[in-house]
């Protein structure tokens, strides 16, 4: 826990008959201040201004006093985060970064989905400002409210943290994830945290204060469980009290390298998930048997999961500047479409006739000396690859790069070009005669969709 988790004037003397917050724990849990005027929020602040760390101002109280309520709040001695959501062109975002700059906020908060420009021009505007007045810049990934795809999560975290911000906002339910991509020093904070057993309110992703700290939360923006409660200064010490529990059983964080913000992690995550990898006894559309096989397409069943791996082969494959995907039916498709529609190039696939051999059909054409990329699911033999890149040579055309999520060739390929895969995988494929397993008589099976 570093310095910015510790509110800075937080009044530590116990009221009359009450119970003191933890210090260090208070730090951590910031009020959101999210009543209707200044005359309510100064009545709350008062009654709990010695049992939190930090106090959130968003758009419902700023929009009804402005920086008026900054500087009535401000003399609480508690540092404010001014939670405001930025999201418009750069040069208007930056402009208001460095007016909330004057307003001596701590923390702001900033749209993710305004893109690197924008998140680049917030960061250049709080950089240009005397460092004592810099606030820190805060990324919101997916508010709280809505279901949310993990993976899309971290990818916006990790576009905050590489464009110069200081932590993300997320749900408690991210936090785990976010801590393994980003690192131990990226700021997280988490709203929706919610006592275990409590109303969640019009939030969907919450958790206890418990399990966001121990997840690796560094600050908690709680608003309603406090505010709603019959004694919110009981509250919102019961709360810092929870948190000084996590934080008693929680190891501190080793000064190490993120270990979930690879491709590669994250893509193994997502196989798991999604329960694509197997193990037994398999044969492989190649003949070869094996004893674990990647059936990419429970993958692929989640358009987000698609979407998400067919962005990461696009990128590997942009370098190579295709101007088409080609990938071979079924199993190539669906992440054929993806990475064309990330690349924002055109998708064709070649499919097998009657004969077995491949064709391109449904109209499909291929332009002279048209450069191509040829996408296919998973790279074993590379069979399949290795007759599509004929299939193009036949049209006239040119493969320059071929792209898979798993490859497990072990570099015994059947073609020359270039193989960018996401993910490689260590597996026995062996000819049948060969096989240990059907040796001692297991039954293999046949995974895949295509026939033998």
């Amino acid at each position: 826990m570093g310095a910015d988790t510790l509110g800075a004037g937080a009044r530590s003397e116990p009221r009359p008959g009450g119970t003191s917050s933890p210090p260090g724990a208070r730090g951590r849990v910031l009020l959101a201040v999210d009543v209707a005027d200044l005359e309510a929020a100064r009545a709350l602040v008062e009654r709990v201004a010695d049992r939190v760390g930090g106090l959130k101002i968003g758009k419902e109280l700023f929009t009804s006093c402005g920086p008026a309520g900054v500087r009535e709040l401000s003399s609480f001695g508690l540092p404010i985060f001014l939670d405001l959501k930025f999201h418009d062109i750069p040069n208007t975002v930056a402009g208001a970064v460095r007016a909330s700059a004057g307003h001596g906020v701590r923390w702001l908060s900033l749209h993710t989905s305004g893109g690197a420009a924008m998140l680049e021009a917030a960061v250049r505007a709080r950089d240009a400002l005397p460092r004592a007045e810099r606030p820190k810049l805060l990324g919101v990934t997916l508010l709280t409210s809505l279901a949310a795809d993990p993976e899309e999560v971290v990818e916006r975290a990790l576009l905050a943290q590489r464009c110069g911000l200081d932590g993300a906002i997320a749900s408690p339910r991210e936090v785990a994830l976010l801590r393994a991509a980003c690192g131990p020093d990226f700021l997280l904070v988490t709203p929706g945290v919610r006592a275990a057993g409590s109303d969640v309110d019009d939030q969907t992703r919450v958790a206890t204060p418990h399990a966001a700290i121990h997840d690796g939360a560094d600050l908690l923006v709680v608003g309603r469980p406090i505010r709603a409660a019959a004694d919110p200064a009981a509250a919102a010490a019961a709360l810092a009290q929870e948190v000084a529990a996590a934080e008693a059983s929680t190891p501190a964080r080793a000064p190490s390298a993120p270990t979930g913000a690879t491709v590669e992690a994250r893509l193994h995550r997502m196989l798991r998930q999604s329960q694509a990898f197997l193990e037994g006894h398999f044969i492989l559309t190649s003949g070869l048997h094996s004893n674990r096989y990647v059936q990419c397409a429970k993958l692929l069943q989640h358009p987000a999961y698609a979407r998400r791996a067919g962005a990461w082969l696009a990128e590997k494959l942009r370098p190579h500047e295709p101007h088409a995907v080609i990938s071979v039916a079924l199993g190539g498709l669906v992440i054929g479409q993806e990475v064309a529609a990330a690349l924002g190039v055109r998708a064709v696939f070649a499919e097998r006739g009657a004969d077995g051999k491949l064709a391109l059909r449904r109209g499909f054409e291929l332009e002279p000396d048209e450069r191509l990329a040829i996408v296919d699911d998973v790279c074993t033999r590379g069979t399949s690859i290795a007759e599509c890149a004929a299939l193009v040579e036949e049209c006239g055309a040119a493969s320059v790069v071929t792209g898979a999520i798993i490859d497990r060739s072990g570099g015994n390929r059947g073609f020359d070009l270039p193989l960018e895969a996401l993910v490689r995988i260590d597996a026995v494929a062996i000819h049948p005669d060969e096989c240990p397993q059907c040796a001692e008589g297991i039954a293999a099976v046949k995974p895949g969709s295509r026939r033998r």
